[in-house]
């Protein structure tokens, strides 16, 4: 294959994904990666988030893994999208969500949900899960990159400690790029 052939291919792969980001009803993120503080107890990912499309908005839902250790919770939630959302419906375990812009461990982002601390059945704790909708917005609009997702695990063993986890990169993307490079190495395979 020349190299124009092999660019003209790249790009396609790279606009499709970018195309299936922007309209797609649903994103996965898993938040597998400490970006500062204590290492979560228990295998990544430590907690899982989901936007969907809805009526006037999105809904997010955030699941605190049940494999994490007891007592281990989450205790905030950090997104950014391109454009401000309008508003918001909370919902189980959130105490407050904020909007507009903000930088929380380097990071920009201007959407903070802040989830329960007290009393402690209020926690957002391994198993559950907490799901919220915010106006305004679609999953077009969440940046989806690199450092546009952090959650903030909290009670660590030993001596209770907090880490701050991102979700690298979206699963979605993830799984339509592996099987785009599966499909261009079975191509040249055959050649």
């Amino acid at each position: 294959m020349s190299n124009t052939a092999k660019r003209w291919v790249l790009m396609s792969v790279l606009s499709l994904a970018a195309f299936a980001q922007a309209s797609a009803s649903s994103i996965t993120f898993p938040f597998n990666t400490v970006h500062s503080g204590a290492t979560p107890g228990g295998p990544a990912p430590w907690a899982t988030m989901t936007i969907t499309n809805i009526t006037g908005g999105v809904q997010i839902s955030l699941t605190n893994s049940a494999t994490n250790p007891s007592g281990q919770f989450i205790g905030e939630l950090n997104l950014l999208f391109n454009v401000l959302p309008t508003g918001f419906a909370s919902g189980p375990y959130v105490q407050t969500i904020n909007l507009g812009n903000y930088i929380d461990a380097g990071l920009s982002f201007n959407v903070e949900v802040r989830f329960k601390v007290a009393p402690p059945t209020a926690r957002l704790l391994p198993g559950n899960t907490s799901t919220f909708q915010l106006f305004g917005v679609s999953t077009a609009n969440f940046v989806g990159a690199n450092n546009s997702a952090m959650v903030h695990i909290q009670n660590i063993q030993p001596g209770g400690d907090s880490g701050k986890i991102i979700a690298p990169e979206p699963g979605s993307l993830i799984a339509i790029g592996t099987g785009l490079v599966s499909l261009l190495g079975l191509r040249r395979r055959r050649k």
